[in-house]
């Protein structure tokens, strides 16, 4: 993953600080990291007078104190950076910046102007990130403070490592498959089922080709966040694994969290804490290890906790 360098790894903005970020941190161990600061990594040192955006015909990166457009060196940095990247998964970048900002960063319509035209500006590596990876997950250390963002966001990121991972053969594949089969499911029931026909047409196309339609086809369907219903379907739909082994009470309980989390009651990590228990109770092996109920890291410790201290009354 890309990140830049100034949330929680070096002292290197502007002014020689550094943002610390408990939610970055929390994942960390498990994410192995590509920092990047490119205003450090032109020469301009920490700390340093300011730059900005300024649009005149074309946005142009100027430093107002010195009056040094920097456009052509953050333009070689970008292309060099970019050329050198590869199996990344996502990136996380510094809100505001005028070189990671993501549709955040002011642009002002002259070096010394006192007043931005707008505040949406996107910085020069952000851009060339967005355009280079046109599918990938991204976000700001501000959007990852919003749980749903932060909830879709890791999702995709760990996801889509753990798929890279599963590239070598079609038995991978058909692994990958059955244990992300609800989380897709939750994203879009219709489609998630284009993924099973594309492995299930494995010795009639190369190899190849299953790869980059099923890959496509992942990123297709996980690229903007699922609703509540599809995700309350899907729990509805594990939900059948061990309802008939649940009393009235506890039945009707789990259905309850099932309809709260849909109205917007719960959240989604709550739906799950109110049903993992069951699964782990009953041992349904097949619902243990699918990621809707642990899509990334974080969640792990969620299992953990009831494990061996778990008593079902059936």
């Amino acid at each position: 993953m890309v990140i830049s360098k100034c949330l929680g790894f070096e002292r290197c903005r502007y002014n020689g600080k550094m943002v610390t970020s408990d939610i970055i941190e929390n994942f960390r161990p498990f994410v192995e990291f590509i920092t990047v600061c490119p205003e450090g990594d032109i020469g301009l040192g920490t700390p340093r007078d300011p730059i900005r955006l300024v649009n005149g015909e074309n946005l142009r990166l100027i430093q107002p104190s010195t009056g040094q457009d920097i456009t052509e060196k953050m333009q070689l940095f970008v292309s060099s950076f970019l050329e050198n990247l590869s199996d990344v998964d996502g990136f996380i970048l510094k809100s505001k910046s005028p070189s990671c900002g993501l549709r955040t960063t002011k642009v002002f319509p002259t070096a010394d102007a006192q007043e931005p035209l707008h505040k949406h500006g996107t910085g020069f590596l952000a851009k060339g990130l967005l355009d280079r990876f046109t599918n990938l997950p991204y976000a700001d250390e501000v959007a990852l403070m919003d749980p749903e963002i932060r909830e879709h966001f890791l999702t995709r990121i760990f996801m889509y490592a753990d798929l890279r991972l599963h590239l070598n053969s079609i038995q991978e594949l058909m692994d990958f498959q059955s244990r992300n089969k609800l989380l897709l499911m939750a994203y879009d029931q219709r489609r998630s089922k284009v993924l099973g026909r594309i492995l299930a047409d494995h010795k009639q196309r190369p190899f190849a080709e299953i790869v980059r339609a099923y890959t496509r086809t992942v990123k297709e369907i996980t690229l903007v966040p699922p609703s509540r219903g599809n995700v309350a379907n899907a729990f509805m739909h594990a939900f059948g694994y061990f309802s008939h082994k649940m009393g009235s009470d506890k039945k009707q309980y789990l259905l309850d969290c099932m309809e709260a989390y849909r109205k917007g009651v719960l959240t989604l990590q709550e739906l799950r804490k109110s049903m993992i228990p069951w699964i782990l109770g009953f041992r349904i092996a097949y619902l243990e290890d699918q990621t809707l109920f642990y899509p990334y890291p974080e969640n792990s410790g969620i299992a953990d906790q009831y494990k061996g201290n778990v008593n079902i009354q059936h």
